[in-house]
């Protein structure tokens, strides 16, 4: 039985090691075959970019014609029209994935070392003592690091047309993971910086480079063609949302069905497809993450586990969870609670919108990081809206992992303590507990920097609750009941539990009452707008009733029994 390349994303070594291996190499033919000279393929993580990236690579690269061929003997693109492009052009290829530097300067430092090693297999051409005495030069300040970050942007069209003279032959460029240093500069401060920087990067390579034959760059997000891309009139975009190598990352149904067969895995396949399918990508509507797959496949007596989650670090998904507003933290709980949510996606992300919690941007976001997925799309009156939700068991896992810590803000109280209380109707005990979380969950700096704190606290709070409960817990936002919308409402999916709560939160205005007064008005608010009636439809008769008011770090609670 062959091995998984478990993390092994270096096409040469998976074929000559023998390891398992899902053929996608008619993505060859499908680039090849496209009209596209310049192609941005956005993926979520884990999704097979790198070893798709690193096949286009031993397929087409020039110095290792003979070498490389035989590692295509028994894949589909051997018996393609395409195979007479195979080994017949000089490529450039990089991954950016690990340029994930505090500054800017380490980052170019990182970028330039980069390079260094990629033309360590150029040896014979960079040194050539007949290659222009610029090019000469360039090469030697690259070598001792003195490269300007202007200069250093240059690299990618001054190589094409030097690689294109040598062989005689137009360019491949291929460019992984192109996203990983701008979402580390936005991280880090230092994003105007890198930004410029790329856009140079990458223009030089594929805006109107005539040395180029195919460029091909993969991501995770697809960064707004104003900030990176400008000037790319020729760049063909093709995301998740997009027809065109639809099937060629990620694995479809059947391709998981003959792997576990191949393993002689037995399991219940409807219990795989609820853990690891779910992504609609195109018009295929069953593909599986294959990092997922293989290490499910890898460990089967262990049982299914969340193995995506575990992969990469989730800051920039988490922070934007914490700043969630209103509409989005609804949408949330929404998914959360498995619903499907009709929702424009903003399809570039604007990182500055990120700042500004723009609900479209950051959807997308969700979407282009494989944390959605799409159900169905329509266009209204030219306004494209997705049916959003989250794909399966492993993905809502990773949400409630990263929801639950919303509750963990504060350093003075616990998450179980304010869960326990509020569970056992312990009026006092919730009381205290709430209030110290809400005083103490986020820093005086954060209040000072943001007008809307009580609101993000509020709306953390929420899903903080969502993620915790919402296994034994029906718990909904803003739902309609009564004469009205709830703020929360909580009841137990067991119906032999009598229990229930509405919670209500009311901010001070300049017109509003002093805070015991309000959250007075919040208590009044839900027996006047009879919120509790979806309870005792629900035979829910051991009510709790909670009115929170608050003003920036002041915060009054009063609760009430029916």
């Amino acid at each position: 039985m062959k091995k998984y390349p478990i993390g092994i994303s270096d096409f040469k070594r998976v074929i000559r090691d023998d390891y398992y291996f899902v053929d996608k190499s008619l993505f060859i033919e499908e680039i090849v075959e496209s009209s596209a000279t310049s192609i941005l393929l956005p993926r979520p993580r884990r999704f097979g970019k790198t070893l798709n990236m690193s096949m286009l690579h031993a397929f087409f690269d020039i110095k290792k014609e003979e070498e490389n061929k035989s590692l295509f003997d028994h894949l589909k693109i051997r018996k393609s029209d395409v195979w007479k492009h195979q080994g017949k052009y000089p490529t450039v290829y990089l991954s950016l994935k690990d340029i994930k530097e505090n500054s800017f300067s380490s980052a170019l430092l990182k970028i330039t070392d980069l390079l260094k090693e990629f033309l360590k297999g150029y040896q014979n051409i960079i040194d050539n003592p007949n290659l222009d005495t610029d090019d000469l030069k360039y090469f030697d300040k690259l070598k001792s690091n003195q490269l300007t970050s202007s200069e250093l942007s240059t690299f990618l069209i001054k190589f094409s047309r030097i690689l294109h003279d040598y062989y005689q032959q137009r360019v491949i460029i291929l460019i992984d993971e192109y996203d990983s240093c701008v979402i580390k500069s936005w991280e880090a401060g230092y994003y105007d910086e890198m930004i410029t920087f790329m856009r140079g990067f990458l223009s030089g390579g594929f805006k109107d480079n005539d040395y180029l034959f195919k460029g091909i760059i993969t991501g995770i997000l697809r960064v707004a063609k104003e900030s990176i891309f400008s000037g790319l009139n020729n760049l063909e975009v093709n995301t998740v949302l997009d027809h065109d190598y639809a099937d060629k990352f990620g694995l479809t149904e059947q391709e998981v069905k003959q792997l576990l067969e191949d393993g002689q895995i037995d399991v219940p396949f409807e219990d795989v497809k609820s853990w690891y399918n779910g992504y609609k990508i195109g018009t295929h509507s069953d593909i599986y993450n294959p990092w997922s797959i293989l290490s499910f496949a890898n460990k089967p007596k262990q049982g299914f586990r969340p193995y995506w989650v575990n992969t990469s670090a989730n800051e920039l998904i988490e922070e934007l969870l914490t700043n969630a507003n209103a509409d989005l933290e609804k949408k949330l709980t929404g998914f959360i609670d498995g619903q499907v949510m009709e929702c424009e996606v903003e399809e570039t992300t604007i990182f500055q919108d990120l700042d500004a919690g723009n609900e479209k941007t950051v959807l997308g976001l969700l979407l282009f990081n494989g944390y959605l997925t799409t159900t169905f799309s329509k266009n209204i009156d030219g306004i494209a809206y997705h049916g959003l939700r989250i794909p399966n068991i492993e993905v809502k896992t990773v949400y409630r992992q990263m929801l639950q810590r919303l509750l963990s803000k504060s350093t003075v109280v616990s998450e179980s303590t304010i869960l326990t209380a509020l569970l056992d109707q312990n009026a006092k005990d919730f009381e205290i507990a709430l209030s110290e979380y809400l005083l103490h969950s986020f820093s005086f700096h954060d209040v000072q920097h943001s007008g809307s704190l009580p609101e993000k606290v509020y709306h953390a709070f929420i899903l903080g609750l969502m993620a915790h409960l919402s296994s034994k817990y029906i718990v909904k936002s803003n739902p309609e009941t009564g004469l009205g919308r709830a703020d929360l409402m909580i009841y137990p999916k067991d119906s032999k539990d009598s229990r229930g709560w509405i919670l209500e939160f009311k901010k001070l205005r300049p017109s509003s009452p002093p805070l015991p007064e309000l959250a007075k008005d919040a208590i009044k608010q839900i027996h006047d707008s009879k919120y509790i009636t979806t309870l005792k439809e629900n035979n829910k008769t051991d009510i709790m009733l909670v009115g929170v008011a608050f003003d920036g770090k002041e915060v009054s609670c009063l609760t009430e029994f029916l």
